[in-house]
């Protein structure tokens, strides 16, 4: 043990000779920490951990600070005059930066754009080297003020198997507003962004000059559709139409849970004639806010932007026929069946036959496959009480499926892996794909699993059953098993990231109409694009 020393302070000595006796003797730093490095004044990290620049000193740039008051702007939608206002630079002043002064808004505009054609150049630098697939949303909008624009969307799932979109047009249209010029603008755009020979998919709503539109794109010799290929149809759940059914399930909704104050408000001030409103109208009115319920959870599963939807829609309209059937079953009352019967019919027109490319995503989700698919559209065409082909049809997709593997490279080999897989996600569809009806007296056929198939990567997968967490991600479980099934794979990948419908477009144009308001009306086309 050594023997203590004795250290004299003498009046103006500093704290050096203590600093280093602990740092030598002790191993502590001037601040008394274990492992300190000593030596210095302390730097204050001006950025959090989860910041851009974390760990290093704060040290204020207004050229940055510029850049990063426009990215600000553009984000919550200001107006470029909010960099002038007095009020915010007091703030910043007082509470924030006492070096930072109002920024010109000819100064924002100029550093947005700057921002706006370099991440515009980057976008297109990386779909020329993409070597995937593309999916196009597109849609039209007028303005408050009668301007015109069209909105193109592009959605893909990137290397590290997260979904992405990006408004890649959001272009004033001086032109027609036909399906020709619609075209010509989509067309345009997709040679901008190297996307002409990519384009797996191209959704439109159903407005007129967008059914022209796709049929001048499938005309088109210099775009080149993955799906059209394959002989695949893109059909889009309209959701913004007039007579849309989860509009009237929110008002009912609403209207419910005030049923007391509704009935008495209207039977004491507007009834008239005997017609008032009693408890037989609510128990009506229930019967089919629970019907519509369905309808509106399928549309909330539709207007999935930023996680895959394509896969579920084969399975959310099993859900809503099937509440329907069920309903009817239950309300044998004239007025209730009336009701359903017009539901029924108005549903089958447009999905009596799916388009392949919904039944190629469910085929591609593990918990559903070729049998379960068989044993879902078996079980819809029951409850829709029509005759389908269903063997046929699942082949047709499987022969698809094919022909994209072989399109798509050389398929390896994977290894079995084991274990079956709750079916549990899928509510009252589970006993369904497990070849039984939901009450328990058994289903009708199903097509046999593909082990003789001629691709081996599809036999493989369709064969084995495989494991799933309960909280079950498709575009996770693909990455996860991306080694084992590359091609597979890599076609889920492209697949997947069809959106179900055109709300990308939608929220476009809902931001439009945000920049674009009364006191915003003089802002050019470019502007509104960048913003």
């Amino acid at each position: 043990m050594k023997k203590p020393k004795n250290y004299k302070w003498q009046k103006n000595d500093g704290t050096g000779t203590m600093s280093r006796h602990l740092r030598s003797e002790h191993g502590l730093g001037p601040e008394g920490e274990e492992g300190s490095s000593g030596g210095g004044q302390a730097q204050l990290h001006g950025y959090a951990s989860d910041m851009p620049g974390a760990g290093m000193p704060f040290v204020y740039n207004r050229d940055r600070m510029i850049s990063e008051l426009g990215r600000f702007i553009i984000a919550d939608e200001l107006p470029y005059s909010f960099g002038e206002s007095s009020n915010y630079e007091y703030f910043n002043r007082v509470a924030l930066q006492p070096q930072y002064r109002k920024v010109p808004r000819n100064t924002l505009k100029r550093r947005t754009q700057q921002s706006y054609y370099a991440y515009r150049g980057y976008l297109m630098e990386m779909f020329r080297t993409y070597d995937g697939r593309v999916s196009l949303t597109s849609d039209t909008w007028t303005s408050t003020y009668g301007e015109p624009f069209v909105c193109v969307t592009a959605h893909w799932i990137d290397d590290d198997w997260l979904l992405q979109k990006r408004i890649i047009c959001f272009e004033a249209m001086e032109e027609a507003h036909n399906g020709f010029n619609i075209k010509s603008r989509i067309v345009s755009c997709c040679k901008n962004f190297h996307l002409v020979d990519k384009i797996f998919s191209i959704s439109l709503d159903n407005a007129t000059a967008n059914t022209s539109a796709m049929q001048f794109l499938k005309e088109d010799p210099s775009i080149k559709l993955v799906l059209d290929e394959y002989g695949l149809r893109k059909k889009v759940i309209a959701l913004d139409t007039p007579t849309r059914w989860n509009s009237t399930y929110k008002l009912l909704h609403d209207a419910i849970a005030y049923r007391d104050v509704l009935t008495d408000m209207y039977n004491e001030s507007w009834a008239t004639d005997g017609q008032f409103i009693t408890n037989d109208h609510w128990s009506l009115a229930k019967i089919v806010h629970d019907v519509l319920e369905t309808f509106d959870n399928a549309t909330h599963i539709f207007s999935y932007v930023y996680e895959p939807n394509i896969h579920t829609v084969i399975l959310e309209c099993i859900k809503i026929i099937c509440t329907i059937k069920q309903t009817s079953l239950a309300n044998p009352g004239a007025a209730v069946k009336r009701l359903l019967d017009n539901m029924k019919v108005k549903w089958c027109a447009y999905f009596t036959e799916f388009p392949p490319i919904y039944a190629i995503a469910a085929i591609l989700d593990p918990g559903v496959k070729l049998e379960g698919l068989t044993n879902l559209l078996t079980f819809y065409y029951q409850q829709l009480d029509v005759q389908f082909d269903v063997p046929y049809y699942v082949n047709n997709c499987k022969r698809i499926l094919e022909r994209l593997c072989e399109d798509y490279g050389a398929v390896i080999q994977p290894q079995p892996i084991g274990s079956s897989m709750g079916a549990s996600r899928f509510g009252i569809l589970g006993p369904v794909l497990k070849n039984s009806r939901p009450d328990g007296s058994g289903s009708s056929s199903s097509s046999s699993s593909s082990s003789s198939s001629s691709n081996i990567g599809i036999g493989e997968y369709l064969t084995y059953q495989f494991e799933t967490e309960e909280n079950f991600h498709i575009i996770q479980w693909w990455k996860n098993h991306s080694s084992k099934f590359p091609v597979l794979a890599r076609i889920a990948k492209d697949i997947l990231a069809i959106p179900a419908s055109t709300i990308a477009s939608e929220s476009a144009f809902s931001a439009g109409k945000r920049v674009l308001d009364e006191k915003r009306s003089r802002l050019s086309s470019e502007s509104i694009e960048m913003c």
